[in-house]
């Protein structure tokens, strides 16, 4: 799948087998894919949940008007992020750009650009996120044997502690062997050592949050259009 059009073509005349209101539905599912890939999930996804269910209910199928019936009840795969839940990890946020200065090119003055203000979740971060992010920090080029092994550490380690704290960990792990003239991590499991660190990173930054008046999401208005 291509874009918004294509999937929601494919839901009535692939799906539904709808040779009446064909119209009403795919503008129905032109409404209704916008908001699933918001929640996080993908076009490719979405595809994958209808045959599925086409294959599982073929008599049901046929009678649905909308892609809601199916994907209402259906969270997005493999996503670590919880709902409702305040995050203060930069990899699990969507913030504006602070302010700059630029030179006003009609003028030649200096002038001061900003965007509005807003801070949101992502809607969506995966075990493979994280990887890519320890792996990005601790500069290592992963085998397909080492991505395995550590699938199985990073599951491990998220029963115990938070997705926040696992991130900050590691970023403290950086932070602080840095200073100590000691070589990054290799193993995942020492990650253990630096969830205290973790902690009072996210206690400092919560308190930031709290003095600021922005320990909650400010949302942005969607000027976004899906092809």
């Amino acid at each position: 799948m291509n874009s918004v059009q294509d999937l929601a073509n494919y839901f009535v005349y692939n799906i539904t087998k709808s040779h009446v209101g064909v119209e009403g539905r795919i503008k129905s599912a032109l409404t209704s894919i916008p908001k699933l890939l918001d929640r996080g999930w993908s076009l490719q996804e979405i595809k994958e949940q209808l045959d599925l269910f086409a294959y599982t209910y073929p008599r049901i199928v046929i009678n649905l008007y909308h892609i809601d019936e199916i994907m209402n009840q259906i969270e997005p795969p493999n996503n670590l992020m919880e709902k409702d839940v305040f995050y203060y990890h930069s990899e699990l946020r969507e913030m504006s750009s602070p302010p700059k200065i630029v030179r006003d090119q009609e003028s030649g003055k200096l002038i001061r650009q900003s965007e509005d203000f807003y801070l949101e979740m992502k809607s969506r971060y995966t075990l493979q996120d994280l990887m890519n992010y320890w792996y990005k920090k601790m500069n290592i080029q992963p085998t397909d044997h080492l991505m395995r092994q550590d699938e199985g550490k990073f599951k491990y380690i998220l029963g115990n502690y938070t997705l926040d704290e696992v991130l900050f960990a590691i970023d403290a792990s950086v932070i602080l062997r840095k200073e100590r003239q000691q070589r990054l991590l290799r193993n995942a499991f020492e990650l253990d050592k630096y969830i205290e660190d973790a902690r009072e990173f996210i206690r400092r930054k919560e308190n930031m949050h709290k003095m600021g008046g922005i320990n909650r999401e400010f949302r942005r208005e969607r000027a976004i259009a899906y092809h």
